[in-house]
């Protein structure tokens, strides 16, 4: 069993700073009352001074923050349509208002003037007065304004299309002084902090009243912070001069030195942080070594700014995963740029998509911060993404990763999961993991509100999807419709002939087809068409597009695919087709047969544009030589050519005058 080391015992700032006063009362018996009042006056007052500056840089913080907040509501503003109405924009506001102050008033002016505005605190809304004040200091930049009552208020603003702007507005009330007064006081040094609206006192250097050292911070609009911090009290002796001398040197060393390493040391370093945070810089850690006062005080300091970091990340991660679902680009473009964007906004190890296949997508995967993987298997096990992917509630889902899991095998110890739901649909997962930190309650709303939005873009791109299938496909075969066949073969001959590559084309007419309506009604046409469009589609290969040209006739388009192959093809059709038997709705089974033409670039055709009317033409022979066959364009080029070659073998001869003649004399015209 380990030793017990025992514990050192901890002293606070405050018995040390005792300490010290005690032993340098000690020494100091007797100390000339008009020195020791100067000094301890001197010391008053920068201190005063020091804590002024503080509280100037905590507003600047506040100001920051205000800021910061501005900017991202205006830029989810920027995305709402400029005619939206005044209803829309105050659910939009309400919103976005709903995360901060309940007496912040958040407000937005439209390109037409009006000004629609919300105050989370209030049913009636703002105060007409503060309204009018509030748009008046975004016109001339003023950052403090005056209510009607004489309260400041803190204003930021941010342009959000043309005109508008979105304007946020934070009142200074007694509890933000409050909290000001505590970070900056501390048990040995007491501070009292004030806000005044006289501009003569707003000019005045820092002075002494009474027993208190007092230091102005202007904050704008006629308004200032006064502090004041306790001068202490002096105790009087006498002792020998001699002893004084001695010991005055002695003691003011010890002093300097202790607050030198206690008080102003610490001080600065939290001076220096409190400036990083007031000038945007978040990343820069507050100090927090000691465990006196003032480490209690960097760890306050030092959770502010964990959480105006993560609320900042989290804005901007809001606008940019807005941003990428609305722009126009591929989905898996827009999900893998959502999937960057949380990566960098949270500080997590993994991030992944996975969207569940329907009728008009395959599923698929997107991952950030890992190695792809196939996780489409995961939604039904028993794992954190299988768990997010049932869950019912809303918003997002934290879940451990367990030994026995699936997910395990990443790495990562803890998910948050967040199903992507659009009313009773769900479209996959969102899930981001750690493999050692624990996510936070910033993070869990981020991925939640994140989830919404991804969500409803992949209904938008589904929705799209089925519009585009529908203006694509004939109905009762289920194929490419004449329009899409016709735009298809546009690009397929245009990129033939740039990259001089083979194009085929067959073009298929159903024998007797009319027959077969006359006789059996246009029910039973219908079946046999969708009948002859399922084996048609089985017949071709996957790289080949088949299209319901009109009427009975069908057309094949196959890239890259040379004379010979596309007969093959054309043969491989006609005999599925010949083999097939089609049942009509009063259950007679009637054989089917086809006839095919064909047509290749640049076998057949030097242009390939012409690939449709040789293929046509093709079609039409076969069906004058006796229907269910294949006839390809090159078979009646070479066959005339066969002809010619005979024509001029067998016509060389004696003309009726008994003299030879050539072919070419014996077709000249008389004339």
């Amino acid at each position: 069993m380990g030793q017990v080391r025992p514990r050192r015992p901890r002293f606070s700032f405050t018995v040390k700073f005792a300490a010290v006063i005690l032993v340098a009362g000690a020494m100091v018996a007797v100390l000339p009352l008009l020195l020791a009042r100067a000094a301890t006056t001197t010391q008053a007052l920068q201190r005063a001074s020091d804590k002024a500056g503080i509280v100037s840089n905590l507003v600047g913080v506040q100001r920051s923050s205000l800021q910061a907040y501005a900017g991202g509501v205006a830029r989810q503003l920027s995305s709402v349509s400029a005619g939206t109405a005044p209803a829309a924009l105050t659910a939009q506001l309400r919103q976005d208002e709903s995360v901060n102050e309940a007496e912040d008033v958040l407000a937005v002016t439209t390109a037409a003037g009006e000004t629609v505005a919300v105050q989370d605190g209030s049913s009636a809304g703002p105060d007409p007065h503060l309204l009018a004040a509030l748009q008046s200091a975004v016109r001339t930049g003023a950052g403090t304004i005056a209510d009607a009552s004489g309260g400041a208020w803190m204003v930021a603003s941010a342009p959000v299309q043309g005109p508008a702007s979105a304007m946020v507005a934070r009142p200074i009330t007694a509890a933000f002084l409050e909290a000001l007064r505590r970070s900056i006081a501390t048990t040995a040094d007491t501070a009292g902090l004030a806000l005044v609206r006289d501009s003569q006192t707003a000019a005045v250097s820092p002075a002494i009243s009474g027993d208190l050292a007092v230091a102005v911070a202007p904050v704008g609009g006629g308004f200032s912070l006064v502090v004041s911090t306790s001068v202490p009290a002096l105790v009087q002796g006498w002792q020998p001069a001699l002893l004084v001398v001695s010991v005055i040197l002695g003691a003011l060393l010890i002093i300097v030195a202790v607050v030198q390493s206690s008080l102003q040391q610490p001080l600065r370093r939290l001076d220096r942080a409190v400036a990083a945070m007031g000038r945007g810089d978040f990343d820069e850690p507050v100090p927090t070594g000691s465990d006196d006062e003032l480490g209690r005080l960097g760890a306050t300091f030092e959770e502010m700014r964990n959480r105006l970091r993560a609320t900042m990340r989290a804005t901007a991660a809001r606008a940019a995963v807005a941003t990428q679902m609305s722009a126009s680009q591929p989905l898996e473009t827009s999900l893998r740029n959502v999937c960057a964007e949380l990566h960098a906004n949270l500080d997590v190890d993994a991030v992944m998509i996975v969207v569940t296949g329907s009728e008009m997508s395959d599923p698929f995967t997107v991952v950030q911060g890992m190695p792809h993987a196939d996780l489409d298997g995961l939604l039904s096990g028993d794992g954190p993404l299988g768990a997010g992917h049932r869950y019912t509630a809303n918003g997002a889902l934290l879940v451990d990763a367990l030994p026995a899991s699936d997910e395990a095998r990443f790495g990562l110890r803890e998910f948050c999961v967040a199903p992507l739901r659009v009313g009773k649909h769900v479209h996959g997962v969102l899930a981001v993991g750690c493999a050692t930190r624990t996510l936070a309650e910033t993070d869990v709303d981020l991925v939640s509100s994140t989830a919404e939005q991804v969500a409803l873009g992949l209904e938008r791109y589904r929705f799209l999807a089925v519009v585009q299938r529908q203006a694509s496909i004939d109905d009762l075969t289920s194929l490419y419709n004449h329009r899409f066949l016709v735009d298809y073969l546009g690009q397929q001959v245009a990129l033939s002939e740039r990259l001089a590559a083979p194009l085929a084309i067959l073009m298929l007419d159903i024998d007797h087809f009319k027959a077969l309506n006359d006789t059996h009604g246009h029910q039973a046409g219908d079946t046999a068409l969708a009948a002859f469009a399922q084996t048609l589609l089985s017949s071709v290969r996957r790289s080949d597009l088949a299209a319901r040209y009109g009427g009975e006739e069908f057309s094949v388009v196959m890239a890259n695919t040379t004379a010979a192959d596309a007969h093959i093809v054309a043969e491989k059709i006609r005999a599925a087709v010949s083999a097939m038997r089609v049942t009509l709705p009063d259950g007679t089974e009637l054989p089917l047969t086809v006839s095919v033409g064909g047509a290749a670039y640049p076998e057949d055709t030097d242009s390939a544009g012409e690939l449709l009317a040789l293929a046509d033409a093709a079609l039409y022979r076969a069906k004058r030589a006796g229907r269910n066959r294949t006839a390809m364009a090159g078979e009646a080029r070479r066959a005339g050519a066969r002809r010619a070659r005979l024509d001029v073998v067998h016509t060389r001869g004696l003309d009726p005058a008994g003299s030879s003649t050539s072919a070419h004399e014996r077709h000249r015209s008389p004339q």
